[in-house]
């Protein structure tokens, strides 16, 4: 009795096993024919065997769904893509969207397997169609394309940045930082200073020159945590940068009057 009850549960399990195999292996085909039928509703001459052409994308490649949650070129906001595997693509040269598109599934594929089994089990099929519409700036299509498995990895990026109220700015936005508005993003602009990168690396010193000589009304700005907050912004550290601006805000009534200062932002 005690065999049968023992064999029943072997068998019991293996199904379950087999089962849950096919399953993972049914939901891969499904995807990779959803990947391609997409991208062949989108593109001609395109397949998944061959270099993917990058089309330039007119005027602002940042469009609303590509705000101050991505940075250009991360290769993670691609559904199968984390720091790991990342860098792995960076060590082989591939360190842009594009350059991830331009690739063949059998060129990512000679890569994965100089990795050991970890990655040999990795399917980068579809990773080509989502570096092109990355790099093309058609970030409700990736969505799109990424939630035929259910979930959209770049769309929970995003609901998690805009949650951390960032998702109105766009890439580059100086007005993200505490302390500056327009007319002071102007000023900063017409210094030559328009990413948060560029924020980031100036000097202090450089930034009160400018404000200087635009006139006193702007001596009431405090710039000191500027290139900071630049700095968190340009590194994607979103609740850092919130942290850091909560605080401002805790302190900046007793040193500026915000009233005056929105008149100059």
């Amino acid at each position: 009795m005690i065999i049968f009850i023992l064999q029943s549960a072997f068998l019991l399990l293996l199904s379950f096993v087999i089962g849950l195999l096919i399953g993972r292996f049914i939901k891969r085909r499904l995807l990779n024919w959803a990947a391609i039928s997409f991208r062949e509703d989108h593109t001609t001459g395109i397949t998944t065997g061959k270099p993917v052409t990058i089309t330039p994308v007119v005027g602002d490649r940042n469009d609303v769904s590509f705000s101050a949650g991505i940075k250009p070129d991360d290769l993670q906001i691609i559904e199968g893509i984390g720091p790991a595997m990342e860098s792995v693509l960076k060590e082989n040269g591939i360190a842009t969207w594009s350059q991830l598109a331009a690739k063949t599934v059998s060129e990512l594929r000679g890569i994965l397997d100089q990795y050991g089994k970890k990655y040999q089990i990795i399917d980068p099929t579809t990773w080509l169609e989502q570096a092109r519409l990355a790099a093309e700036g058609r970030s409700e299509d990736l969505i799109r394309l990424q939630k035929m498995d259910g979930v959209s990895k770049l769309e929970n990026i995003l609901d998690r940045d805009k949650k951390s109220g960032f998702g109105k700015y766009q890439q580059d936005d100086l007005k993200i930082v505490e302390g500056i508005g327009p007319k002071i993003e102007v000023l900063l602009n017409g210094a030559g200073i328009n990413t948060w990168q560029a924020l980031a690396q100036t000097e202090l010193s450089t930034i009160k020159d400018i404000l200087r000589a635009a006139g006193p009304r702007y001596r009431l700005a405090v710039p000191e945590s500027w290139p900071l907050q630049a700095k968190l912004a340009d590194n994607g550290e979103w609740s850092k940068l919130k942290q850091c601006q909560d605080r401002l805000r805790d302190i900046r009534p007793v040193r500026v009057d915000h009233s005056r200062m929105e008149a100059i932002t």
